[in-house]
């Protein structure tokens, strides 16, 4: 009965707000398409603060009934994080800023977990550890706001993972893991409807940085509780393999890894002619796959499950491939649009350029308020 009051109270939250929030997200926070783009019409961005707030009333619910909380996720994922994701959708964060705060949070965040669930680490030992932590929480805070770039993608990760860990948190007695998987599952179920198939809202960074590090959080913390890596990490892999081979492949042959580009896993398929729900049903269903390979590795044996982790990453990798073939790059089209009030938004081509977000390649280019001459970017 609990578990199902907070799960509804996070999703009717969630929905309910997204409803209220949507009019004034239209108007001032708008996603202009660019050539590396998944979209092609203006969309409003930020609906990401309707789904921390519904994290956050299902947190609360289940505080109110005495359940355990990790408050030291909640407090810099859902308050400094989230925060920190709103001023760069309004306002752009340089790129070196917004790194340094996220370690600063991810230092934070990791030295808190570490003193509750380890307090017999000290010194030399509990150092190295903390700035690997800070690292695997920034890094992936980043992955998931890199991935956010189709309908649905970071909504149905959010339901996998958050359910997840709630199975982790009862299978290795972890109480912490509980309610905050459940208050992530349940907005991230809520925010589906504005989302997909059609978007009527995108999730934007202050909902990729604050789901993606309380995910990247739960995560540590019930490795540092003694759940095995490959379980805590598990609904996490597919952003993980299909950000990392995606830059280190950029690296290795000589293109430059922060320019935009569309070679991620899922915006090939969609070049291919998938769709958004198609492809994002497929990271979905990779994250399941990793949580179900987690428990044969642990029920039957380590090594036989590691090695259909990996042989699952190069399916995985290849995928776009085997459908549709070697891959092509796309001409960036440049299509003007205009926004409900009647103000032209121009798209710009990003060909050896930064996204205009100062993100991943494949995300959007950002409106400036209302008024202002210069409407995308750079």
């Amino acid at each position: 009965m609990t578990t199902a009051a907070i799960v509804l109270a996070s999703g009717l939250a969630c929905i309910s707000l997204q409803g209220v929030l949507l009019p004034v997200l239209r108007r001032y926070v708008v996603d202009v398409p660019n050539g590396r783009s998944s979209h092609r019409s203006p969309t409003a961005r930020g609906g990401g603060i309707a789904v921390v707030g519904g994290v956050w009333l299902g947190v609360i619910a289940g505080w109110l009934v005495g359940l355990p909380i990790p408050w030291a996720v909640v407090a810099v994922a859902l308050g400094l994080s989230a925060l920190l994701g709103l001023a760069d959708d309004i306002r752009s964060v340089g790129a070196l800023t917004r790194l340094a705060i996220q370690l600063a949070l991810g230092l934070a965040l990791a030295l808190w977990v570490f003193r509750s669930g380890a307090p017999e680490l000290t010194g030399l030992e509990l150092g190295p550890l903390i700035l690997l932590a800070a690292l695997w929480l920034a890094g992936f805070t980043n992955a998931y706001n890199f991935m956010d770039g189709i309908n649905g993608i970071s909504a149905f990760t959010a339901v996998v993972a958050g359910t997840w860990y709630v199975y982790v948190g009862w299978e290795w007695q972890v109480e912490q893991l509980g309610v905050l998987g459940l208050a992530v599952a349940g907005a991230g179920a809520g925010f589906l409807p504005w989302n997909l198939p059609r978007a009527r809202v995108f999730l934007g960074d202050v909902g990729a940085y604050a789901i993606g590090m309380s995910l990247a959080g739960l995560a540590l913390w019930a490795a540092v509780a003694g759940v095995p890596l490959w379980s805590a990490a598990a609904p996490l892999l597919v952003y993980v393999v299909d950000t990392g081979w995606t830059l280190t492949r950029r690296i290795a042959t000589g293109r430059p890894w922060r320019q935009a580009h569309r070679d991620h896993v899922y915006q090939r398929l969609v070049d291919g002619g998938w769709s958004h729900t198609q492809s994002s049903m497929l990271s979905a269903f990779a994250a399941l796959a990793c949580c179900a390979v987690s428990m044969v590795a642990n029920s039957v044996d380590v090594a036989v499950g590691l090695l259909l982790l990996v042989i699952g990453a190069v399916c995985y990798l290849l995928l776009p491939q085997a459908i549709h073939g070697p891959q092509t790059s796309l001409p960036p089209p440049v299509v003007p649009s205009v926004q409900p009030d009647g103000v032209v938004l121009s798209p710009r081509s990003v060909h050896g350029m930064m996204p205009a977000s100062g993100s991943e390649p494949g995300r959007h280019s950002r409106s400036a308020q209302p008024g202002s001459r210069e409407l995308t970017r750079q």
